[in-house]
């Protein structure tokens, strides 16, 4: 018995030592970028919100976050329908990244936010629209 129990210390500390050899690797941004765009198309939200939030999570300094925060935003607008949570994503876009391209879109999303896809192209201020044609058109 005295000698098993020096093995199964060693078997044991050889387990700890190597047993998470087949820990998966760290993602690179593209592929994460992928893998949440991938989950967007297949309708599963939450698990492109995880991918997109990693990106920031482990690519603090990347010049590509204010997309995944927008895309943040995104999800949480178009696919959740979860207006509170969008805008504030959008606010950061607008605050974090003032510089970046998205900026606008962010500022137009946070306004449009909760009033379906289409709704906000016929408000009931300007019916003009609805027909198709805008006011003072002949035909």
């Amino acid at each position: 018995m005295k000698r098993v129990a020096p093995l199964l210390l060693l078997l044991a500390g050889f387990l700890l030592m190597f047993g998470n050899c087949q820990k998966e690797k760290p993602k690179t941004e593209e592929e994460l970028y992928t893998m949440a765009q991938e989950a967007m198309n297949k309708g599963n939200s939450q698990e492109a919100l995880k991918y997109y939030q990693q990106i920031l999570k482990d690519y603090p300094q990347s010049t590509n976050n204010y997309k995944a925060q927008f895309m943040i935003g995104y999800v949480y607008s178009e696919q959740l329908k979860d207006t509170v949570k969008a805008k504030e994503a959008y606010q950061k876009v607008i605050e974090q990244y003032p510089n970046c391209d998205l900026v606008e879109s962010a500022k137009w999303m946070m306004g449009n936010a909760g009033k379906g896809s289409l709704d906000f192209l016929f408000s009931k201020k300007d019916s003009s629209k609805v027909r198709g044609k805008p006011k003072g058109t002949r035909k």
